[in-house]
This record gives C-alpha cells, structure tokens and sequence, in this order.
C-alpha cells in the first residue's frame, strides 16, 4: 500500500497521468492473479443442489490489452427508489431506469451547492399490495415413491392458510435460485394445510433436487398465496379427469371439490407403473375411491381415450395434465370425440416439443398512451416491454403458467403459448411467448 501510494496521489491529483500510470503498474505486474491473497469464492453447483469450491472458473489474468474507453461502458446504479424491496423471492430489475439513474447521478458540487438537502434524497417505498411471499413451516415430509414425496405446509401459529379453489398452485422459494410452481392436491374444503408432490428429476434444473435434500420437517420456508390458472368449471355435468404420472396433483384436488358438490365425474391415472405412482395410498381412502380408473404402461394397461370420450355431451369438460405425448393423446382424441375447445382444459408442468418457428420483429403498440415498443426477432414482447421500462408480472416465460397474460386489443398473433384455449386467443396474448404473425406487424395490447 505504501509503495503503490505515490502513484494513486498521481493519478487523483493529475488526472492526464491516469492511463501511463496504469501501464506503467501492469509493467511493473502490479494487480495479477494471486491465489494466496483472492479475496472470492469461486463456487459451483453439484448436482443434489450444494455449492462446492471450484478448481477453476473465474481465475482470469489481468488482461492489459483491453481498451477501455468511457464512452463504451453503459453504467447503471440503483438508489434506493430502484432497489428491490426486502423479500425472499425474485425481483426484476430495471436495468433502463438504472441506467438513466447513472446519467441523472448528481455531483458532490450539485449536493454542495442544493438549499434544500432532504430533496436529494432517494425515498424508498414498498409495491403497492401484499408481499409475493410469506412464511410457512414444512408439517410433513412423506416419501410416496423413490422419485416422488408429499409436503404438508402449514401456518406459523395453526391458523388456516389463504383459501384456494381446485387447479390452483403455489410458488415455492427452494432457495434464492429456485423458485418453483406446484399445484395443490388437498381438497379445497381444508385450509389447515397445502399439500403439493413433487417429482425429483435427475436432469432436471435442480430445484426438485435441492428440495429434496434440504425441505424437511419443522423447515420454515416462503411460499405465495394459490394462484389458479386451471380452474375447474363447477357447473359441468360431467367431468374428466385425466392424470399422467405427476400431473395427477391437481386432479386430486378438483375431485375433492366435484364430490363436495356432487357433481359427476371420472378420475383416470396413467402411469409407468405402481413403483412410480405417487398418491395410491391416499386415493384408496378418498370417499371417492370408485370414482377412478388406474392405468399401469408395465402391466399392459392402457387408457382407451375413444372409449372414454365416446358419450360426448355439450355440458361434459375434460381436464389434463402430465407429460407431453400423454397430453397430446387426450386433447387428440377429445377433439376426434366432438369436444369443442372451450370444453377442454389443460396444464402443462414441462414445455412440450414445439414447430421451428420463424421470430420477426414487430411492433407492440400499447393502447392507453399510444406509445409503440419495438420487439426485434431475438427477444421477447415481455423483455422488450421491460426493458422499455414497463414491468409485467412473469414467472414460466415458457407460455406455460398464463402469468405475463394480456388483453388483446388488435394485430395477428402467432400464439405460441400452452395456456389459452382457441376461443381465448382472439382477445388474450401470452406476452413471454406469443408473437406478431408477420414481419413489421401491429399488436395492440391493453397496456
């Protein structure tokens, strides 16, 4: 510190001097890699979810051939006005209004020379409406199967949680990383508890992984309040339920509430086999038992769609959730049965394999200013409104939970979400994933 002194005096009080004074400290090899004195981590993610020291990720040696110019560097600060409120959830940020707060940044002359200081000062205050998150404790830990286990969330103090209606989920902070969405599976009637299950992928992104090893009971953790994308139309005659593999949770749920109503309806569960069907204790002591036909792909039994949906009626709706293929068989067969589209319903927990779609750029025309938002092909309506300054909620940015949903006002859409129906889609638009259909296009949304 006191050999390199002189040189930052030089530098502070004769600013030309900067950049040879620079080249001169990266001569004498001043500021390279020292191993003994790093003062970060480098860390790496192991695959059951736990960080580990890294051999080598960030070491990188000064690099003296850069050439830094100010004019390229687009700096953004974030004073207290911008900066994300204190919850344990993820919070975007804007990154153009922290940029603009770089250029607007005021000098110590300016402070000096300000009457009135308490005007400089940044004021922060909370979104308007409850927090995202709030804090529950894991009741129960129950392994169903090898892959699948059952959590039980409960209040703090025994209270009962927020109500939620049948085909609703919860957002899960796993840790600051992993924020996930599970659907209900308790019955709607009880909000002594939530209930979820959740299958733990291997190759997955590892957030079911670090659940796994880490969720268990007496664990106080966040939670959101039931959002429900999925809803159940009550008044239906007669209901389908068609579950594959993990996406029997919410079908659990809704036929909880169709009994409660006494309203008709047919449970069907396909799976690999019994090894990996989660809930098969359970389902044998629902009042409801009778209600639902199991399917085992190793014991050669196997839904027969046609023979299901053959007594279509206008007042019949059918509801689904599992894997891909498994998705696209039942929506396949509904619609051979005569189902119209709004008489369907489904939830997709993965994105399922899509066309290879041509992107164009398009304009985002927003109706109550008139303002016009260019989305160019390589990024989404939903970035492009972002980093236009203009914040929307979003959690899948996949098409798949319906969250960053819009009206749509005017313009062709080439839908490319897994949520709305065909009938919706003449005034909605998923904003992560729905596009312009033509290049240079129009779409007027309510915003």
């Amino acid at each position: 510190l006191f050999a390199e002194a002189p040189f930052r005096w030089l530098a502070i009080k004769v600013p030309w001097m900067a950049k040879s004074l620079a080249r001169f400290d990266d001569w004498l090899g001043n500021g390279r890699l020292n191993p003994a004195k790093k003062w970060w981590w480098d860390l790496v993610m192991e695959d059951d979810g736990p960080y580990k020291k890294a051999d080598k990720v960030n070491r990188r040696e000064l690099q003296t051939g850069l050439d830094l110019k100010y004019e390229d560097q687009t700096l953004a600060v974030y004073p207290a006005n911008l900066a994300p409120p204190p919850y344990p959830a993820p919070f975007p940020m804007d990154r153009e209004a922290g940029i603009a707060a770089y250029r607007a940044l005021k000098t110590a002359e300016d402070y000096k020379k300000a009457g009135d200081k308490t005007a400089l000062i940044h004021k922060f205050t909370l979104p308007e409406g409850p927090p995202p998150v709030f804090q529950v404790v894991i009741s129960k830990v129950q392994p169903m199967t090898t892959q699948v286990t059952k959590y039980k969330f409960s209040s703090l103090d025994g209270t009962p949680l927020p109500d939620f209606t049948a085909g609703s989920h919860i957002d899960v902070v796993i840790a600051p990383e992993f924020f996930r969405q599970y659907s209900l599976s308790g019955n709607p009637a009880d909000s002594s508890s939530y209930q979820i299950a959740v299958l733990c992928e291997d190759h997955g992104r590892g957030g079911s992984k670090l659940m796994k090893r880490i969720f268990k009971p007496g664990r106080k953790v966040f939670i959101s309040s039931p959002h429900n994308h999925f809803t159940l139309e009550e008044t239906a005659s007669k209901s389908y339920l068609m579950g594959g593999g993990i996406g029997i949770t919410p079908m659990i749920a809704m036929a909880h509430r169709l009994h409660d109503l006494n309203r008709d309806f047919e449970l069907h569960y396909s799976c690999k086999s019994r090894d990996v069907a989660g809930f098969l204790d359970d389902l044998t002591a629902v009042p409801w038992a009778d209600k639902i036909h199991y399917y085992f792909s190793d014991q050669g039994s196997r839904a027969d769609l046609k023979q299901i949906f053959a007594d279509m009626r206008p007042g019949h709706h059918i509801y689904v959730c599992g894997p891909d293929r498994f998705m696209t068989a039942v929506l396949d067969a509904a619609e051979k049965a005569g189902y119209p589209e709004s008489n369907l319903h489904r939830e997709y927990f993965s994105v399922p394999e899509t066309p290879e779609y041509i992107n164009y750029d398009f304009i985002l025309k927003l109706a109550r200013s008139g303002r016009e938002i260019p989305v160019p092909s390589d990024k989404s309506a939903l970035v492009a409104l972002a980093e236009a300054g203009i914040y929307v909620d979003a959690k899948c940015s996949d098409g798949l939970c319906g969250v960053c949903s819009c009206s749509l006002i005017d313009g062709d859409v080439e839908h490319r979400d897994f949520v709305l129906g065909k009938a919706d889609r003449t005034g909605k638009i998923i904003l992560c994933s729905s596009r312009a259909l033509e290049k240079g296009g129009v779409v007027t949304i309510d915003l």
